[in-house]
């Protein structure tokens, strides 16, 4: 990974503590679906998946959720706030288009995000529209309330591209909310019986990407066919 300075354009709360973060950075080059470190001034550095594609240089796009203000993240903001200009490094992690996955030519390409695992899903299929993909690409976006939505003028922008789907999951049933609501993986059963020729792309919490492979699993899904940044720094718990 190499040490880039990137100068801060903006930086909005989207939703309740969902911050998107607008930087530039004129000598990143990254795969849809790879991650940067935000390198703080005590040292620590603190990755975050690049929420814009490849195409979109030199502008990058990030999602940090903000849960409390002790937080780690909450740190992060603050110091982006008050900065012109951050040191990141990139690019790093292999949960991207470049890793032969394409050559494969799967069936299907389930795109599954939690929460702010939206970043890294959103590169993955805004760059499979540029490079004109033409094969079948289902994005399932699991959050727990309807408040935990952001981003829709992207969503509607992106639901215009008929070849593909967005699909996004509300656990906690609502008034507010009229899609679809349960789990995430119930959904992508729902909608695709046999996960056997399908490649998987999961992005999360450690739990949400293990349980959700659990469950594709009994579906058809194959390990090898799966990619998650989770399986580089948590091996897989012993059924």
């Amino acid at each position: 990974m190499e040490n880039i300075t990137a100068k801060v354009k903006s930086v909005e709360l989207v939703n309740k503590d969902v911050y998107q973060i607008a930087l530039q950075a004129d000598d990143l080059t990254f795969h849809a679906g790879q991650y940067l470190m935000i390198v703080l001034p005590t040292g620590e550095q603190v990755p975050y998946s690049i929420g814009s594609a490849p195409h979109e240089l030199p502008s990058l796009t990030l999602y940090i959720l903000v849960s409390d203000a002790e937080s780690l993240a909450h740190k992060v903001v603050e110091h982006i706030k008050s900065n012109s200009q951050i040191s990141i490094k990139a690019a790093g992690g292999d949960c991207h288009l470049a890793n032969g996955v394409l050559s494969t030519t799967p069936d299907h390409i389930l795109l599954i995000a939690g929460g702010t695992g939206f970043a890294q899903i959103k590169s993955l299929y805004s760059s499979l529209i540029e490079q004109d993909y033409q094969g079948k690409v289902s994005f399932y976006w699991g959050v727990r309330s309807y408040e935990d939505i952001f981003a829709e003028g992207w969503l509607e922008e992106a639901k215009e591209h008929a070849a593909f789907s967005i699909n996004i999951v509300v656990n906690e049933k609502s008034e507010e909310w009229q899609g679809r609501t349960g789990w995430l993986y119930d959904a992508v059963i729902q909608d695709v019986e046999d996960l056997s020729h399908c490649t998987a792309f999961i992005c999360g919490s450690v739990n949400m990407v293990y349980g959700t492979l659990d469950q594709l699993e009994q579906q058809g899904l194959q390990e090898s066919n799966c990619f998650s940044d989770v399986f580089a720094y948590a091996p897989r718990p012993k059924k």
